[in-house]
């Protein structure tokens, strides 16, 4: 089986990062956040990281983005669809990781 061509392994893609599963958990617990807000929430995230991970997800269509025409602009994450599909898959693997643990 060809790994590019593998249904598992294309719906794990967006998942490989360090921070995007932990960008999507946040966005599952507090909704729409701004850049800052998902900033100070992940411990030792550079800003690079973070701007790759919104990005990437973005591409993926995992979140979208609201632009609030304020002064300052600011810009508003959220889970598309596709991201709200990806909530249960990830709260069993961490399930599976704490029971692992035990």
């Amino acid at each position: 089986m060809k790994t590019d061509d593998c249904p598992l392994s294309i719906a794990l893609r967006p998942l490989r990062g360090k921070w995007e599963p932990l960008i999507i958990k946040y966005l599952s617990i507090n909704g729409s956040s701004g850049y800052s807000e998902i900033s100070n929430s992940m411990e030792n995230i550079t800003p690079k990281a973070l701007t790759e991970a919104l990005g990437k997800l973005s591409t993926e269509g995992i979140i979208g983005k609201n632009i609030i025409s304020s002064k300052p602009v600011r810009v508003m994450y959220y889970l598309t669809d596709k991201g709200k599909a990806m909530i249960d898959p990830l709260d069993t693997i961490e399930s599976l990781n704490k029971n692992r643990k035990n």
